[in-house]
């Protein structure tokens, strides 16, 4: 009787231990998800800020500036530029599982300047100076 109650509990322990692990399987993809989410919504949010601060400095005219609070997540590069056209297109590359998603806002300004390409958190400077807006790192 007693071997049989040792073998009853190998198997239900055998059990629980492979429920387990499905369900810790199931929520690292979970988390993988959240976390590719929310690196593309910080990168939605730092872009609206730069393409709303460009937008007010240019409305604002010659010598307006304005500092704007931006998060840059891992595995994202910012970048800026005037096109042919004569618009400003400010993009975010996000790489997700190694393939990058590219997401841009676009302003009527000429655009010029550099953004940081390390992860992290920065003011960044917008100023007009009657023919650029131009972005860079703000030194406090």
């Amino acid at each position: 009787m007693k071997g049989q109650a040792a073998v009853e509990w190998m198997v239900i322990l055998g059990v629980a231990i492979l429920v387990l692990g499905v369900m810790l399987s199931m929520n690292e993809e979970s988390l993988q998800f959240f976390e590719t989410s929310l690196r593309v919504s910080k990168a939605k949010a730092s872009l609206s800020q730069l393409k709303n601060g460009a937008d007010f400095v240019y409305s604002q005219g010659s010598g307006a500036k304005t500092r704007v609070y931006i998060t840059i997540p891992a595995a994202t590069n910012f970048s800026v530029r005037t096109l042919a056209a004569g618009q400003g297109e400010i993009t975010a590359t996000v790489y997700v599982r190694g393939k990058p998603e590219v997401f841009d806002a676009y302003t009527d300004a000429n655009l010029s300047g550099t953004l940081p390409q390390k992860s992290g958190a920065y003011n960044i400077d917008i100023g007009y100076d009657g023919d650029d807006v131009v972005f860079s790192r703000s030194a406090s």
